[in-house]
This record gives C-alpha cells, sequence and structure tokens, in this order.
C-alpha cells in the first residue's frame, strides 16, 4: 500500500513550470534538427544546442545527484560513474567539432603532374590463402597506370613457396625476409629498403583495388606537402554481426561510420588516421620518419600521426577504392580488437600525441580521444554494473527521482539521439552503437587494463580470413562474460522485488531507475549472447551482388517422328537473362521465361548441367549448373565457372571490383 502511495506522489510531483521549460526545450531541438537537414548553418546551431543540453545536465549531475550522504562505497562508485559520463560527454564533443564544417571531398587530376612518377605497389602478406592473394595481385596489375612506371611486390613474411611460385605466374615481384622482426611494420620497412618507387601504394592482403585507384588519389601529391593519401578500408562480406544476427546487409558494417564519416571530419583537422591499408604515401616523406615506426603492434597509427606531427598533410579520398574481407566470425574480431586496442595504448606511450612536436591543438585533441576510445570498455562496464549493484546490495550510486531524470537526462538523452542521426547517416545509430559497445565491453576493458597497467609484449597475429565452416557453433567462453551479467541482473531484480522493504519516495524512485536502466542493459547483453552463435560460412567465395543482363546458352533436345522414329538433334537456344550476384568462381542467374520460343523447361535444370553466359566485357564462360530452382516462369540458377583462362579470370576480377560497392544496407 505504501508502495503504490509513493508512486503515486511520484506521479503528481511534477513541477508545471519546469515540466513547460522541459518540453519548450525538447520542441527547440527537433525543430534545430530538421532545420538542420535542410540548411548547413543550422547544423550548426543544431550542434551547439546539444552541446548546452548535455553540459547543463552534467551540471545537475554533479551538483544534485552524487550520493554524498549514502556511505563511502556508493560515494565512490558515483563519482566513477559521473567520470565515465564526464569522458563520454568530451567524446562527444571532439565528435561534434569534428562535423562542424562540411567535408569537402576533392579528387586532384593526376594530369596535375607534368611528368607522372613511379609507385610501387606493397601487398603485405603472412598465411593468406593464394585464392585470396591471387585477386588481390590480379587487382593491382588492372590498375590503370602505366606498366613501365608501376611495380607490384608481394612482400611475404610467410616465406612460403607457393606464393613465390604465383608471383612468377603472374608477372610480378616477390619480396621475402628471414625473420618476422617487427611484424607488419618490419615487413614493409624490409620491402622499403628494397625498392625505389617515389610514391608506395599499401595494401593489406585482401583488400582488392579498383582500376582507378591510383586515378583518383595520386594527384594530391603534386602539392609538396601531402605526406600520404587515405580511403575507406571497406568490405564486401558480412561482419560477425551482420551475419551471426541474421541481419546481413539491412545494418551497416560496425567500422563503417569511422572508415567514412570520422574520417571525413577529422581530415577537416589534418587528423587523418592511416589505417594499415588502402592508402598511397610519398617514399621522401615515409624516409624522413624512418620508414614505418615499430615498437606497437599498430604501426597505422602511429605512421599517419607522425608525418603530421613531421608537417606532412593527410588527405582523405571518402571515395570507395577498395574493398576487402571483413573479420569472419565474432571470436577472431575480439582477437583483432583486442590487439588494436593494446596497439593504440602501445602508441600513445611511445608517441604521447599531447608532448609530440609538431602537432596543433586540435590534432592533439584528436589523436587523444582515439586512445581513450580504447577504454570505453571499462566505461561501459561501468554503466552495466552500476543498476546491478544497486538492485543486489541496495547501494546509492544516483540520488535522483524520475521527474528529474525527465526534466534533466531527457533532453539531453534525445540530444544524443538526434546528434547520432544528424552526423551519421545511415551508418549507426545510438541504439546499435550501444550494442556494440556493450558486446566488446568485457574485452576492451580487460585489454586497455592489462596494456596500460602491465605492458607485457604480445605477439602479432595476423586475422584469419577466408574461412569456410558449414555448422552452427555457440562460443560458450565468448558468451561467458555476457551470461554473468545477465545472471547477475536477472538476480538484482529478485532480489529488489522480494526483500527490499524500503517504502521511501526516494527508494521507490530509485528502484524505478535502475530497473528501467537494467533493462535498457539486458537489450544489448542478450543480443550479444547472440552474437556467439557463429553461423555458417559456406561460400569459398563471397558474391557481389549486381543488377545486369547477360545472355544465356544452352544445349537443347529437339525431337521429331520421321517414318515412325524418333530422330533427335542437339541444338543451342538462347534466353535473356539477370546476374543477382557474381565472384571469381561462380554466379547466381535468374531467368525469366517471358519468351515464348524457349520454355522453361528448355534450361537445363539438373545439376551438373553445362550452361555458357555471355558477360558484357568478358564474354562467354562455360560453367556448370550446381542450383536450379523453377518457380512459376522464373528460373534461378547457381552456376559455377569452369576453366577459367588467365585473361578471362583478370576481366572477371577487373569487373566485380570495379562495380563492388562493398556490403551496404539495400
Amino acid at each position: 500500500m505504501m508502495k503504490a502511495e509513493a508512486t503515486k506522489e511520484v506521479c503528481m510531483d511534477i513541477d508545471t513550470y519546469k515540466l513547460g521549460i522541459c518540453v519548450i526545450a525538447i520542441i527547440w531541438l527537433y525543430v534545430s534538427f530538421f532545420a538542420s537537414k535542410k540548411f548547413y548553418l543550422f547544423k550548426k546551431l543544431f550542434l551547439i544546442t546539444t552541446i548546452v543540453y548535455n553540459l547543463f545536465y552534467l551540471f545537475w549531475r554533479f551538483a544534485f545527484t552524487i550520493p554524498w550522504s549514502f556511505g563511502i562505497v556508493g560515494l565512490i562508485i558515483g563519482l566513477m560513474l559521473f567520470s565515465a559520463e564526464l569522458i563520454g560527454f568530451l567524446q562527444a564533443l571532439i565528435f561534434r567539432i569534428l562535423f562542424f564544417k562540411p567535408f569537402n571531398n576533392i579528387i586532384v587530376p593526376i594530369e596535375e603532374f607534368q611528368e607522372l612518377p613511379t609507385v610501387d605497389v606493397f601487398i603485405a602478406t603472412y598465411n593468406e590463402s593464394m585464392k585470396i592473394l591471387k585477386k588481390t595481385i590480379v587487382a593491382c596489375k588492372n590498375l590503370d597506370y602505366p606498366p613501365n612506371l608501376l611495380n607490384v611486390y608481394l612482400c611475404d613474411d610467410g616465406r612460403r613457396i607457393e606464393a613465390e611460385q604465383l608471383c612468377k605466374e603472374l608477372g610480378v615481384h616477390y619480396i621475402k625476409r628471414y625473420n618476422n622482426e617487427h611484424a607488419k611494420a618490419g615487413n614493409i620497412n624490409n620491402a622499403l629498403s628494397k625498392t625505389n618507387g617515389q610514391f608506395v601504394m599499401l595494401l593489406d592482403a585482401d583488400m582488392v583495388p579498383k582500376s582507378n585507384f591510383l586515378q583518383m588519389t595520386l594527384g594530391h601529391f603534386v602539392d609538396e606537402s601531402v605526406g600520404f593519401v587515405q580511403t575507406p578500408q571497406v568490405f564486401y562480406n558480412p561482419d560477425p554481426f551482420q551475419h551471426n544476427l541474421k541481419f546481413d546487409n539491412q545494418i551497416p558494417n560496425e567500422q563503417d561510420f569511422f572508415m567514412q564519416d570520422i574520417q571525413g571530419g577529422r581530415a577537416n583537422y589534418n587528423a587523418v588516421l592511416h589505417v594499415g591499408t588502402n592508402a598511397v604515401f610519398r617514399r621522401s616523406a615515409l624516409n624522413e620518419i624512418g620508414g614505418i615506426p615499430t615498437g606497437s603492434i599498430t604501426e597505422d597509427m602511429a605512421t599517419g600521426m607522425l608525418l603530421e606531427a613531421n608537417g606532412y598533410k593527410g588527405i582523405f579520398v571518402k571515395n570507395l577504392l577498395a574493398t576487402g574481407l571483413s573479420v569472419e566470425s565474432y571470436s577472431d574480431l575480439i582477437k583483432q580488437r583486442e590487439r588494436w586496442c593494446r596497439g593504440n595504448i602501445q602508441v600513445n606511450k611511445k608517441w604521447n600525441p599531447l608532448k609530440i612536436k609538431g602537432l596543433s591543438f586540435m590534432q592533439r585533441l584528436i589523436y587523444l580521444d582515439g586512445v581513450i576510445y580504447w577504454f570505453s570498455g571499462v566505461q561501459k562496464i561501468i554503466y552495466i554494473l552500476c543498476p546491478i549493484i544497486f538492485l543486489i546490495f541496495g547501494t546509492v550510486i544516483l540520488e535522483a527521482t524520475i521527474v528529474d531524470l525527465i526534466l534533466f537526462w531527457l533532453p539531453s538523452f534525445l540530444a544524443s539521439i538526434l546528434t547520432f542521426r544528424s552526423l551519421s547517416f545511415t551508418r549507426r545509430t545510438i541504439a546499435w552503437s550501444h550494442i556494440y559497445e556493450v558486446a566488446m565491453a568485457p574485452y576492451l576493458a580487460l585489454a586497455s587494463l592489462y596494456e596500460w597497467i602491465f605492458a607485457r609484449p604480445i605477439p602479432f597475429k595476423v586475422t584469419p580470413k577466408g574461412n569456410v565452416t558449414n555448422k552452427t557453433e555457440f562460443k560458450w567462453k565468448l558468451a561467458l562474460p555476457h551470461i554473468v551479467l545477465l545472471v547477475l541482473t536477472i538476480a538484482g531484480w529478485i532480489i529488489t522485488f522480494t526483500q527490499f522493504n524500503n517504502n521511501s519516495y526516494m527508494f521507490v524512485n530509485l528502484i524505478a531507475i535502475n530497473m528501467f536502466w537494467s533493462v535498457y542493459n539486458v537489450s544489448a547483453i542478450i543480443v550479444s549472447i547472440l552474437i556467439c552463435f557463429e553461423r555458417p560460412r559456406v561460400r569459398a567465395d563471397e558474391r557481389i551482388n549486381t543488377e545486369e543482363s547477360l545472355m544465356v546458352k544452352n544445349k537443347v533436345k529437339n525431337c521429331e517422328t520421321v517414318e515412325g522414329k524418333s530422330v533427335c538433334k542437339v541444338g543451342y537456344k538462347e534466353q535473356v537473362c539477370e546476374i543477382k550476384d557474381l565472384s571469381e568462381s561462380g554466379a547466381r542467374i535468374q531467368c525469366t521465361m517471358n519468351n515464348k520460343e524457349v520454355a522453361i523447361d528448355d534450361l537445363p535444370a539438373q545439376e551438373n548441367g553445362e550452361i555458357y553466359v555471355n558477360i558484357e566485357g568478358i564474354g562467354n564462360l562455360k560453367g556448370t549448373i550446381k542450383r536450379s530452382i523453377s518457380e512459376k516462369d522464373i528460373k534461378d540458377m547457381g552456376i559455377k565457372f569452369d576453366g577459367l583462362s588467365d585473361e578471362e579470370y583478370d576481366k572477371l576480377v577487373k569487373k566485380i571490383y570495379d562495380n563492388n560497392k562493398g556490403y551496404h544496407i539495400k
């Protein structure tokens, strides 16, 4: 009865004047948001509005909600929570500043050079399959650049005979070294010492460039102050979030937002982050900083930062100019992010952006923010544990009422949501950011604290790519941290409703707040557990979606009765069909039987049936039918190409990857 009265008191305790101000503030927030979508001047006004709302919330949080009188434990945890929110605000502030002015994606024509320079292409590899290497090498040979000025090098840290043989077959250079000192950075430095091109194009083994890569990037180097040009790292296969959750291309790749939007904002302040691939460097600029920096397992961040500190410009070209393989399993994703986390902290220790000479204030701030990001796991764990601690132990961490949250927290939270909608386009939402952060939080928290405290060396390991699996497997060890958090939260709910008898007005409010908070966290925790169901990846080659007409030719048996005997002749019939997806090993083709002369049964339906497809720009390719489904007047076939010549393979790779737009939202 007392609980019901307290709840009723909560509902009636809304100050009409304060509520009116809150409503006006929210209305203005939405007005400025919609205006910012049409007028860039209003975008600045909108961003300033959101910053003011967040600051007002933080002032209220510190002045009125810190639990000063509820015991030392609650006070310490409460201050930790406020510190996490304060750091989050500073990161959000930098995020907004990056978008205060629009990014101009400028392409400088390569014709600006009076004389075209020499270019060396380095493909860094260690243990990638020959199939992955072959299409990357072929795409590099297809680069639209004078062959006498272009040299392609496979930089093999795995010292594999088959890789050397592949280079001989494809007519490119092979470089190996007899130790793996400094991992990828050492591999590239070794190649730099054996080559002399004026510019160096860096690619990971799985990154397949478009033929116009150099046409779109090299022109910037007419400006002698340009040290490197970075393009987005985009993927053509689903990442573990897309694949394991069966969202496929309904949600963006987890990295797209940074690679295509944040990088543009960083470029406005000459703080472009080199991401280890898809970039072109001025060799003389690399020589000035001693080549690719060593002493960290993430050499890429240090490379760009040191070049910019040395007075060079880092240019970001937003065009999609190369696509590659995303991490395919959740376990490999975690290992990759743990390595990135520790590597970036290592870079900060060796080349502290606050101390390094040559960086501007904004460059220091942006690079420092990039390092702080890797402590976001600690920040998120605090957000997850705080409501659990209250629900289980009754420890007051936040002294507030529901009405307080409506008046102060809600406008600030809405401001954050609308900021994401305004600045991230379709590549990120605050809901998916919450899921991504919760999914990675336990692992990044441990990795960041371990590296910061102990700083023990860890071996560099290449992220596996191109794996094929045919079974679903639940990764219990990966799911365990989130299962524990889920169990603790449920335990907190049970304890709260069965053992706590404090019916005070404040305590009822705190229960409601922490229940809502914990439910918000649990939604992401459950998704994080579901990601641990590793779904099969059965395709040997990822297929690229396409919509293109082609001519299909197949054998047709025509029979007629002659003098009482059945006489059959084998001929060919042609039908215009459509490619639905395409890879270097096969395609999915869909034929609509609207031609009265060609019945649906005229096309071979049996597996292993022979078929010829004529693809524009390539010619006739022979294939074998591996799957055929007929429905009404539509036949859907999966085919495998047979016996491709070197010329056909080269043309196929060029066609696929020149038209590849990455694995994106439909």
